[in-house]
């Protein structure tokens, strides 16, 4: 379990795949809200 230095691109990939679930997660909620007449 000794890492000196992790690899920068799988680094990268976690952080795009994570930002990428947040953004589907808020948009489908959003659309959620949108459908609802949440918004006015």
């Amino acid at each position: 379990m000794e890492e000196p230095h992790p690899k920068p691109m799988g680094t990268i990939a976690v952080l795009l795949i994570f930002a990428l679930l947040i953004v589907v997660l808020w948009g489908s909620a959003y659309l959620i809200l949108l459908l609802r007449g949440g918004m006015q």
